[in-house]
């Protein structure tokens, strides 16, 4: 028998099984009893299988035993396009199964059920279960929203849950505006002919036992409403020209209206309907309700065309996005006309491809759709789109960890080898296999892989590119499902709270990572993640970072000046790799009181310390360590320095004890000093910043990444402040021969060869920087080298090495503001000038993004006072980029700023005509 043929055996085995498969009799479906019923080796069955399973023609379920399905039969069957082919459990499996056919009942079928409507539905629900026939139930919404369909499930869950009868009657009646009022009342409550001795029954008369549905309830006039009131109140009410009779009812009543219910209802009616129900417009639905109604409407032409549905991707975000002036009911008749469009075309093709100009001429109008361009965008077919959302695997994947957990609450270990196992599995499933059908995924993406790689780096962790990936479709699934999530997070809130405190308990230090993370998350997308996504982010950290050790002692450093603790700080993390100092810069006239509340609110955010080092630059400051020393355990080490806080830091990371940390560096901390012959002087190249050593040292490294080869030439990072106090007197200049310094063009030194980052970027004065190289580089490698600069000093260049934000957007935003500062000037800058003010402005922003802001300025209440209109102007200017980073210029900043453009009118720049 020929291998084609055997394994044909197998697809027309699995085939028949498939078609007459029973869920509790699934042992025709494993490797082993396959091999047996076709006489095939098991290996060879496997073989098989596994290769139908990479062809993707059969279902693999990857538990114990594993098994095997036709996938053809499994959406014939279920009416469902399958598109995994491996699932982790049978469980996974029959959810996906049973979304493609499930039997809905009443308030099932009402897309929103556990969304935008749950609280409705649950109002109507203890409506219509309160004793004695129930309570009234006023539902009030814009035109079209969905108020008679709703009704409809309620009389069917009243039957369904045996409240009425099957043969309960179900009157409808509808009150038009300014129409004859005695007609509607003798409708309503019926009459008395006097004159031939007959009595007319009304609609609540003969909706006694089922269900009256009255609408728009705001046309009926006050004296309707006041005996509809009574009937409510009391169960009887009298026929409209006859008091003496008073007539009982069973009648449920169901009202609507399209007004606020206080606006047109009489006070008597108000009183007595407890039960208001507000429904939600079509645009104010959540993004993941709005597709489901597309996509049924869709479904429902399809089956009335008898013919397979694909829509492209834009014109399901553009009806997703379109605000209908009748809400749903517009959005079912404009899907009709569109269907009808494309049929009209379609030439007897087997399926109906619907594009945007399919679209009717309403909507045509407000938008330019080009038919040519139309024909290459993406097209889905209408069945698989609900079927395969991030969603519900998000939700699956989560509903697993939960159920991990109380499956295995006396083992910690083991709630994570399952725990991690699901994230693996997930991974690929939430990257490859969903569609995401939001334009912010790049964007968001960008920003949380940013995120995500500084901490890696600052924290000296492992986090794979995937985990940023899934964390994203996580936050814009959760935020276009927001109601489903929060309902679902609602209902199994005490057991996620207590696997994430049991989390915090075993790994307290993946904890603190993640909480860095969702702070920064939130703090750039203005989004706040859940418990969920904690557990997620710990699961992942612990993953791929086995040996973390819980950092249980920190260093703070305190020293007066604009950024001297700062740049302290993030030199030393910087040069250990790892985040082990925070800093708090001190303004001379600093309170004491100012930097305690700091301290306190630091120690408040991280309650895992337990041992605080104060490193600080005065004697003055060594009593603040009393003011918090109840709380943490607090040691105070004097004359602050790099060096010192490097030796600290080597410490802290290798664990010391805190006493054994202060002694030991007290002992090693003594001064050394050593003469330099100034014929000796090394030659260097200095790179100074008033941004901060770490960006000095970026610089650095750009610079010699530009080099052809190493060069006997040193490259040194200095201190900006001290070189502003101390000039050419300052030490660096008695042990180097600075041959040339790259420095803001604020910092005046004599006799020494300087540029501009500006001026190199700007590729002005390249010969000074040349001529310093020519001892050390021939003619073509001093060739090579300017074009290496010119690439890695280019504007896109620098700002991605300098500054942790997505520098694209930010340049976008700082340009965007720096033309419209110059339109509100009248002035144009020169191009050196608006390169120093966008490198300026994007430091600036990431100094207030992360809190270190300068906030110091000489004469600043002069500036004030002379240059009112030019901080208005700024502000003004940057008014959306601020915005969206969230911060506030500081005077300071925009003095700082007014320097550079002052220094730009001296040096030629001027007004133009705009």
């Amino acid at each position: 028998m020929s291998y084609s043929s055997t394994k044909e055996q197998v697809v027309e085995y699995l085939k028949k099984a498939t078609r007459s498969m029973n869920i509790d009799q699934l042992s025709g479906f494993t490797t082993i009893n396959i091999s047996k019923l076709l006489n095939l080796s098991r290996s060879l069955t496997s073989q098989y299988l596994n290769e139908l399973v990479k062809d993707e023609k059969v279902i693999k379920i990857s538990s114990r035993p594993v098994y095997y399905f036709d996938r053809m039969e499994l959406e014939k069957k279920y009416h469902i396009e399958i598109k995994q082919f491996d699932f982790l459990n049978m469980s996974e499996l029959l959810q996906t199964l049973q979304s493609g056919d499930t039997q809905l009942q009443d308030f099932q079928k009402a897309i929103g059920n556990e969304g935008s409507l749950h609280y409705c539905i649950s109002q109507m629900k203890s409506a219509l279960f309160y004793p004695d026939g129930g309570l009234p139930v006023l539902l009030y919404g814009e035109k079209g929203c969905g108020k008679s369909f709703l009704v409809n499930l309620i009389y069917e869950f009243c039957i369904n849950h045996d409240l009425l009868s099957r043969q309960a009657p179900f009157i409808k009646m509808k009150i038009f505006r300014n129409d004859d009022m005695e007609y509607y009342k003798k409708e309503l409550f019926g009459y008395f002919d006097k004159k031939e001795n007959i009595v007319k029954k009304g609609k609540l008369e003969e909706a006694s036992g089922g269900i009256l549905f009255i609408q728009d309830i705001g046309n009926l006039n006050e004296d309707c409403q006041e005996k509809l009131a009574e009937y409510i109140s009391t169960g009887k009410f009298t026929r409209s020209n006859d008091d003496s009779v008073m007539i009982d009812s069973s009648a449920r009543i169901i009202f609507a209206s399209m007004e606020d219910p206080r606006d047109i209802l009489t006070q008597s009616l108000i009183l007595n309907m407890p039960v208001i129900c507000n429904i939600p417009s079509w645009i104010s639905r959540n993004e993941d309700e709005r597709k489901a109604f597309i996509i049924k409407f869709f479904k429902e032409e399809q089956e009335r065309l008898d013919i397979p549905i694909y829509v492209s991707e834009k014109m399901l975000v553009l009806l997703m996005n379109y605000d209908f002036a009748n809400n749903i009911n517009e959005l079912k008749k404009y899907i009709k006309t569109i269907c009808a469009n494309a049929y009209a075309e379609n030439g007897g093709q087997e399926r109906l491809d619907v594009f945007m100009y399919h679209l009717p001429i309403q909507l045509l109008d407000d938008i330019r759709v080009n038919k040519i361009n139309q024909e290459d965008d993406n097209m889905i077919r209408i069945d698989a789109i609900e079927k395969n959302e991030g969603s519900n695997k998000i939700m699956m994947m989560w509903e697993q960890f939960l159920q991990v957990y109380e499956d295995n609450k006396t083992s910690f270990k083991k709630y994570l080898e399952e725990g991690q196992k699901i994230v693996r599995y997930y991974y690929d499933i939430l990257i490859y296999q969903e569609s995401y059908l939001d334009e912010r995924l790049s964007a968001i993406e960008k920003i949380v892989l940013d995120i995500l790689g500084a901490i890696k780096k600052s924290r000296n962790i492992i986090l794979p590119i995937n985990c940023g990936y899934v964390l994203t479709r996580m936050i814009l699934t959760s935020q276009k499902n927001n109601s489903s999530f929060r309902q679902w997070e609602q209902d199994n809130r005490d057991v996620i709270k207590e696997c994430l405190a049991t989390m915090k308990q075993n790994m307290m230090n993946e904890y603190i990572l993640s909480e860095l993370i969702l702070k920064q998350i939130q703090t750039h997308l203005d989004i706040r993640l859940s418990d969920m996504n904690r557990i997620f982010l710990m699961m992942n950290i612990n993953l791929y970072n086995k040996d973390i050790h819980a950092q249980d002692t920190i260093g703070i450093i305190l020293s007066h000046g604009y950024s001297t603790a700062s740049s302290i700080a993030d030199a030393a993390n910087s040069l250990l790799s790892t985040y082990i100092f925070e800093a708090i810069d001190m303004p001379l006239d600093t309170p004491i009181q100012e930097v305690s509340k700091k301290l306190d609110a630091f120690i408040s955010d991280n309650r895992h310390i337990k041992n605080i080092i104060l490193l600080v630059d005065m004697g003055s400051l060594e009593e603040i360590g009393t003011m918090i020393a109840d709380s943490v355990n607090v040691g105070v080490i004097n004359n602050i320095s790099t060096s010192l806080a490097l030796n600290i830091g080597t410490k802290i990371l290798q664990h010391y004890e805190l006493e054994d940390i202060l002694q030991i560096t007290c002992e090693e901390a003594q001064c050394r000093y050593k003469v330099l012959s100034v014929a000796k002087k090394e030659k260097a190249i200095v790179f100074t910043n008033d941004v901060g050593l770490v960006v000095s040292e970026k610089l650095s490294r750009l610079f010699k990444d530009s080099l052809p080869k190493d060069i006997d030439l040193k490259m040194i990072e200095y201190d900006y402040d001290e070189l502003l106090k101390n000039g050419s007197e300052d030490m660096l200049f008695k042990k180097y021969d600075v041959v040339l310094m790259i420095k803001p063009y604020n910092l005046k030194i004599q006799n020494v060869s300087s540029v501009t980052l500006e001026e190199i970027m700007n590729f002005k004065d390249i010969d000074k920087v040349n001529h310093v190289l020519l001892p050390y580089l021939d003619e073509s490698e001093i060739e090579e080298f300017d074009q290496c600069l010119l690439k890695n000093f280019s504007m896109q260049s620098v700002m991605e090495n300098l500054t942790i934000l997505n520098a694209p957007k930010l340049l976008d935003y700082v340009s965007d503001a720096i033309s419209a500062l110059q339109h509100i000037m009248k002035q144009k800058f020169q191009s050196k000038t608006i390169v120093g003010i966008y490198i300026h402005i994007c430091f600036l922003v990431e100094r207030l993004v992360t809190k270190t802001a300068l906030d110091k300025y000489k004469d600043l209440n002069g500036f004030i006072e002379r240059h009112q209109d030019f901080i208005e102007n700024v502000n003004r200017s940057f008014d959306t980029m601020l915005t969206h980073y969230n911060v506030k210029l500081p005077i300071s900043e925009i003095a700082y700023l007014y320097e550079y453009i002052e220094h730009d009118n001296i040096k030629g720049g001027g007004e133009d005509e705009f």
